[in-house]
């Protein structure tokens, strides 16, 4: 009702207001949250919404080309006109999903994308990488064939010092993973050691720092013979990083990454393992699967490598300084021969110690 309702006079303005218009702006940035919330209710409109985004992105890169050659006759480009068509493009490949495969197919948008993904504009660069990880979640055939052209490029975006195209970059970079699957392997090279150096920056923002940590973990989950030769050198703040979100199904990719690759480098994980077993507890519900692979480490942990454990445990403190003692000792686990841990890892997993 409400959409029968609304949408005319949106698209009755649309059809008014010309390609050079600003006032297009506000309008293009409302239909982006549209789309994205009525997905298969966009349908009706989506052909003609799509056509323009991409026209948009079009003149806009042409005008910046005439303008470089010949700037003395021709004026550079007001990029937020193709900012917001990046972005609506995103809202549309989001809401529908899988149906705008066909879009795809019929148009040059993968060319374009690739030109935003260079341009010097970092706003530029944000929006069309935010574009490339829907389009791969939506309709990843046609991305496929042009991923040896992204991903350096993605790799070369991987700077925290412009957080929100480092932020899209990265999350990017994570969704062609859990696409590609083994066949990432290639790439593994040009992006895994900025991540780990972003995981471990002081000051770094919580979003890029969880979305980091995921991708390490997709990484990890497709590639793991590559990944978890690195896994002491991030396993740390990866847990920390992913203990306080909620249960999801980036969070589910991750943690299978994470597992996988302690499977594999088991070594890596010793002196910080109580960090993953205060990341296993962050979860409230995983799937089955999940949570048996949680249960194997902890498991395993426990059974071959406890002695190793009680040496790293007994040495785990914290505190103050007290005249001449240096720290409290604050001992986690238990003494005796078998050294059973206070904390009950047999009960399942969920919820918090």
């Amino acid at each position: 009702e409400y959409i029968q309702m609304l949408m005319p006079p949106l698209i009755q303005k649309w059809n008014q207001l010309k390609d050079e218009d600003k006032d297009l702006f506000p309008l293009l940035e409302c239909l982006s949250s549209v789309a994205t919330a009525l997905q298969s209710g966009f349908l009706p409109y989506c052909e003609p919404v799509y056509q323009r985004c991409v026209n948009l992105v079009q003149k806009t890169l042409a005008q910046a080309m005439l303008h470089q050659s010949q700037p003395d006759q021709y004026e550079a480009p007001d990029k937020d006109f193709m900012i917001v068509a990046l972005d609506l493009l995103s809202g549309l490949a989001e809401g529908l999903g899988g149906t705008i495969e066909q879009l795809v197919a019929r148009s040059n948008i993968l060319t374009l994308m690739y030109q935003c993904m260079q341009d010097k504009m970092p706003e530029v660069r944000q929006s069309s990488f935010a574009l490339l990880g829907d389009l791969t979640k939506a309709c990843f055939q046609h991305v496929k064939p042009c991923i040896a052209d992204f991903m350096p490029i993605l790799g070369t975006n991987l700077n925290p010092e412009l957080i929100s195209v480092c932020n899209n970059a990265t999350w990017a970079i994570g969704e062609i993973s859990i696409q590609m699957g083994p066949e990432m392997q290639p790439y593994i090279t040009m992006v895994l050691h900025q991540l780990v150096e972003i995981i471990n920056r002081p000051n770094t923002p919580k979003t890029l720092l969880e979305n980091t940590a995921i991708t390490i973990g997709r990484l990890g989950y497709v590639c793991p013979q590559e990944v978890a030769p690195m896994l002491q050198q991030f396993i740390r703040p990866w847990c920390t990083s992913l203990r306080n979100i909620r249960d999801n199904e980036e969070k589910d990719s991750a943690f299978r990454g994470i597992c996988t690759m302690i499977s594999v480098n088991p070594g890596g994980v010793v002196q910080d393992f109580i960090f993953f077993c205060d990341a296993v507890a962050s979860w409230v519900n995983p799937k089955d699967d999940l949570r048996e692979m949680f249960y194997k480490i902890l498991h395993g942990f426990k059974n071959q490598v406890s002695a190793a454990l009680c040496l790293i445990a007994g040495s785990f403190t914290m505190g103050y300084k007290t005249g001449n003692h240096p720290r409290e000792q604050v001992t986690l686990y238990g003494g005796g021969g078998g050294c059973k841990p206070l904390l009950v890892l047999e009960e399942g997993v969920g919820g918090r110690w």
